[in-house]
């Protein structure tokens, strides 16, 4: 008698999709942020099949192949859907979720009727085994190829340091350093002109602070990590990496924001590195010397970045106006319908503004790199803080706002927010410092159209010395100018140079 092959494909099929995803966004999000959705879908194929094995009458071929259909169905669905929104052709007839929900439907209902009248084969159910094998080995050897070339990448930089030496520092103490990031805040200037949002109160405060505004500064490129990656390696990103060898898409390239050449120099002076977790990977320096993780009191309730992802792809998200605002969570009494759609995020931002004031008071001297994505999407904040309730602000395409009337108030809100809150934190840090720190607070790129590449660019020198500085300095000068004038380094000055393109990722 031959000998009844068990069907495990199922619990492959239900590891696939989020295993997938992450070997996809592997630069996005740390690999911790995979397990509790890979526990829920193994969970949720577990119950399935279960169930399936009990309507069936115990007869497990059948309960597996209709499991694996229903599981691959339900992952599948953001995807097929986001290709047929790409399709000129396709997306009239089928862009529509109420028949693209139907014919997934009919689709499973068929399958179905086929397992009822059929019989399933020990070939057959063999055959998907191997099948299942082969899906989920795919994403796995990206993953073991990215985190063995991530570690040789890391050894490399712990064994050749940075070999530039220092001269004489310009001061008589190590002041502490700080780089914030204000995700996508334009120029005011730029602001003020295409929309009518008029910062003067705010430039006039920082300026009386003592701060200097490069009001016709521009950034180096029109995208968060490269622009960043630019500024932390003080050369044109793409100039770097052909220097250093370091090719596209590798996981050198990756690391590029996080180990940098900015980070290695003050490390080397001594100095403490801080960072935060912000919930995306390549910007999140998990192993500074102090890492400040969020601050959450609803652990359980709110999903990460990943999460989200994951669960756009999965077929309840057409539906999700239906049931969202009847979820609870932990974070929805106190956030509302903020809380329901972006809870994380707005933990995460309250963790770096309430914490930044704390700095000052570490006795040790400290770099402290902090990546604040306000103004950027999600447009939750209002402009007096408050969490906006109104939906129509951050449940569109990417977790932006559904329409441009509320997209330019919803932005206008956010800067007029974090301008603000900067402006308060930054006094907090100056008061509260025992001697005057360096700061350094820039949009890494400004919002759409012609203000992409016009940034907000303010910078705080012990003494108020600016002679260095100059109305239209870009990021890649930054760090060149604070290292000569401060720490006695030789680092000339490059070409200001503006890396358009045609196309970017999106508006935000």
């Amino acid at each position: 008698m031959k000998k009844q092959t068990f069907p495990f494909y199922p619990f492959l099929f239900a590891a696939f999709p989020v295993l997938a995803l992450f070997a996809y966004n592997k630069f996005e999000t740390q690999f911790s942020n995979i397990l509790r959705p890979l526990l829920v879908t193994l969970l949720i194929g577990s119950l399935l099949y279960g169930l399936f094995y009990l309507i069936f009458h115990k007869k497990v071929s059948k309960a597996a192949l209709v499991t694996g259909v229903s599981l691959l169905l339900f992952f599948s669905y953001g995807h097929v859907f986001n290709l047929i929104q790409s399709s000129e052709r396709l997306r009239p007839i089928l862009g529509r979720h109420p028949f693209l929900v139907a014919i997934f439907g009919l689709l499973w209902l068929v399958i179905l009727f086929l397992a009822i009248r059929n019989k399933i084969g020990s070939d057959f159910t063999h055959l998907l085994n191997i099948f299942s094998i082969i899906l989920i080995s795919l994403p796995l050897i990206q993953m073991g190829r990215f985190y063995l070339s991530e570690a040789i990448s890391q050894n490399r930089i712990k064994d050749n340091p940075s070999e530039v030496t220092a001269g004489e520092s310009g001061l008589t103490y190590q002041p502490d350093v700080y780089y914030i990031i204000l995700d996508m805040f334009a120029r005011p200037d730029a602001l003020k002109a295409t929309y009518g949002i008029d910062l003067t109160d705010f430039v006039d405060s920082m300026t009386e602070m003592g701060f200097y505004y490069a009001d016709e500064s521009e950034s180096n490129y029109g995208e968060t990590f490269t622009s960043i990656s630019t500024t932390l390696n003080m050369d044109l990103i793409e100039d770097y990496m052909a220097a250093h060898e370091i090719t596209s898409g590798s996981a050198e390239s990756g690391d590029l924001l996080i180990h940098n050449e900015v980070r290695q120099l003050f490390q080397s002076m001594g100095y403490q590195t801080i960072a935060f977790s912000t919930g995306y990977r390549w910007s999140e320096w998990a192993d500074a010397d102090i890492y400040y993780q969020i601050r959450s009191t609803n652990p359980l309730g709110a999903l990460t970045p990943f999460e989200n992802l994951l669960f756009e792809s999965t077929l309840i998200y057409p539906f999700r106006g239906y049931f969202l605002e009847y979820l609870p969570t932990p974070t929805t009494e106190d956030y509302g319908q903020a809380g329901v759609y972006h809870s994380l995020h707005i933990e995460t931002q309250y963790n770096i503004l309430e914490t930044l004031p704390e700095i000052p008071l570490n006795t040790n001297p400290t770099f402290t790199f902090a990546h604040v994505l306000i103004p950027h999407v999600p447009f939750v904040f209002g402009a007096d803080g408050n969490l906006l309730q109104d939906p129509g602000y951050y449940t569109g395409d990417m977790a932006g706002a559904v329409d441009d009337a509320y997209s330019e108030d919803g932005y206008a809100n956010q800067v007029k927010f974090i301008s603000r809150e900067i402006a308060k934190i930054s006094q907090e840090i100056i008061d509260q410092s025992e001697n005057p720190p360096i700061i350094i607070i820039q949009g890494d790129h400004g919002w759409r159209g012609a203000n992409r590449h016009q940034i907000l660019n303010l910078y705080y020198f012990p003494g108020e010395d600016y002679t260095n500085l100059y109305p239209d300095i870009s990021p890649v000068n930054s760090f060149r100018v604070v290292l000569d004038q401060f720490f006695g380094f030789d680092f000339p000055l490059l070409s200001d140079e503006v890396i358009t393109q045609e196309i970017y990722t999106s508006d935000q």
